[in-house]
């Protein structure tokens, strides 16, 4: 009999991916020790020379790399030109508001190719990383088979179908083989976990970039090309660092929304829009437009903002109280002049975390949170007045529990979904579904959807617990960034800190939380 005449057996392949498929092999070869280990041991082994390499072509991902290096040689030279128009005199026709719009749309031309360069690059590199990765994993899973053959033929020296031989058993064969067998599983293993993580990073990061080409996502009947192009490069506090106030889901929604106003309302927005001191203050009127706020109510608002719509820096402290893609991932203090917004001892971390992530969300909620509608009336406009309301805002949402709550604190999952879809999904129109995370593969598969939703602007209630089965307590934060294979997370305790990818997908949270909170139990997932 040969090897290839194996009998057929209860170890088959079962459904999952490839990385999954190897490390249940690698533990049955593993675990599998001594005359009663050898049958499952062989037909481990026999499973293993069965499982293909990692799929792809090296070859084509490294010739698409070379692509985007060439594109991305075209676009320096195409922004060198854009920008020496930028950084010198308009026509002297070009004057007044004309002069300015035009200063505008240059400027916004001209960072629009920088980071279609930058994208370009990063996307090459990405490619270029993957490549190399897949064609590493396909050499390490080839080494595998030889020594993965070798056990087999041992192996069937000295058994009978699935059980020990008992005329021809040999220990040491036995030790060999299981040595041999071990060797050529890690090989495998380790070729699936390298390119599984390859394929992940890649798509992460390749999917991120796609989510920041924002002005083609515009898809609206009448706001031009250039007009796009200045809304989409409006930032955080003037700073490109703190990351675009719009996200792709703000721009789809509200090019829907003014595609749903009558004439009339459009005339009287798009005026709106026209008198706006900067790009910002036009970004954040979009967004207003986006949380599903009318033209009164945005006009309104823009009353407010509109002396300062010329500084940045004013905008960004009062209507983006929590700060995205920070130059640095140490944690930040999240609040406002300098109060933070702490739950303090109270088990209020659900209505907490679901205030600020409204607040992110929704402009209009945010101004009232900081300024309590009168900008610059020191009455209202400071720190402990703003910590206040959105403790009262804690408390509102936190009364929703119902009478059977009435003497007690804390929120369930379902009533954390409920919560979320009251305060968060009628500003960004995504429904929310509870989903469990309790196992390694759970939350490694949710990851990428994760960033997704994150990368659109959807913030991610998580919570987390002692990972103990009793589990006493918990608590929730809410994942509202990330950046590479880093998650930033917001925690009601008045901060948000950045964890790694691997924190998050081996329960490793205490970072974010402390070390009663290091297990990840569930996410409230965005549709």
């Amino acid at each position: 009999m040969t090897v290839a005449d194996h009998d057929s057996h209860p170890l088959g392949e079962t459904p999952g991916s490839q990385r999954q498929q190897v490390e249940r092999l690698k533990k049955t070869i593993d675990e599998s020790h001594g005359m009663w280990g050898a049958g499952d041991l062989k037909y481990a082994v026999h499973d293993a020379l069965q499982l293909s390499a990692p799929k792809g072509d090296s070859g084509k991902i490294g010739d698409l790399a070379a692509a985007y290096n060439t594109a991305v040689g075209q676009l320096d030279q195409i922004q060198f030109k854009v920008a020496q128009v930028g950084s010198q005199h308009l026509p002297d026709a070009w004057t007044g508001q004309v002069g300015e719009k035009a200063a505008e749309v240059v400027k916004a031309s001209a960072d629009d190719l920088t980071r279609c360069r930058d994208a370009l690059e990063k996307g090459r590199l990405h490619l270029k990383a993957l490549a190399t990765a897949l064609s590493e994993a396909q050499t390490l899973h080839g080494q595998g088979a030889a020594p993965l053959g070798e056990a087999l033929k041992l192996l069937h020296d000295i058994t009978v179908s699935g059980a020990p031989d008992p005329i021809n058993w040999d220990d040491d064969t036995m030790h060999s083989a299981h040595a041999k067998a071990k060797d050529g599983i890690k090989s495998i293993y380790d070729a699936a976990v390298k390119a599984e993580n390859a394929g992940r990073a890649a798509s992460r990061e390749l999917n991120a970039l796609a989510n920041k080409a924002l002005a083609g996502t515009f898809k609206n009947k009448g706001l031009g090309a250039e007009d796009k192009l200045v809304l989409v490069d409006a930032s955080v506090g003037g700073n490109a660092g703190d990351g675009t106030i719009l996200t792709e889901a703000n721009v789809a929604r509200a090019a829907q929304f003014m595609d749903q106003m009558s004439d009339a309302d459009r005339a009287r927005f798009d005026q709106l829009l026209a008198g706006t001191k900067s790009p910002e203050e036009r970004a954040y009127l979009m967004k207003a437009l986006a949380a599903g706020h009318g033209y009164d109510e945005i006009k309104a608002f823009d009353d407010q903002i509109h002396e300062h719509g010329d500084n940045p820096g004013w905008l960004a402290e009062r209507i983006s109280p929590v700060q995205l893609d920070a130059a640095s991932p140490d944690t930040a203090l999240t609040g406002y002049q300098g109060v933070k917004w702490d739950q303090g001892d109270h088990g209020t971390c659900v209505p907490a975390s679901t205030v600020t992530a409204r607040a992110m969300v929704d402009p209009l909620f945010a101004f009232q949170l900081t300024t309590g509608g009168h900008p610059g009336d020191p009455t209202y406009d400071n720190g402990k007045a703003a910590y206040d309301r959105w403790l009262k805002e804690t408390d509102r949402v936190h009364d929703k529990r119902g009478w059977w709550h009435k003497y007690t604190d804390g929120m369930f999952d379902f009533e954390s979904k409920d919560v979320a879809n009251s305060e968060i999904a009628s500003h960004t129109g995504a429904d929310y579904r509870n989903v469990d995370l309790d196992s390694r593969d759970q939350r490694q598969n949710a990851l990428a959807e994760i960033e997704q939703k994150i990368d659109e602007g959807k913030p991610v209630p998580i919570s987390v617990d002692s990972g103990h089965w009793y589990k006493p307590e918990s608590h929730q934060m809410v994942i509202i960034a990330h950046r590479g294979d880093l998650l930033e997370l917001y925690n009601p305790w008045g901060g948000t800190t950045w964890v790694s990818e691997s924190d998050f997908v081996n329960s490793q949270m205490q970072g974010a939380s402390d070390d009663r909170f290091p297990a990840v139990s569930s996410v409230r997932m965005p549709k």
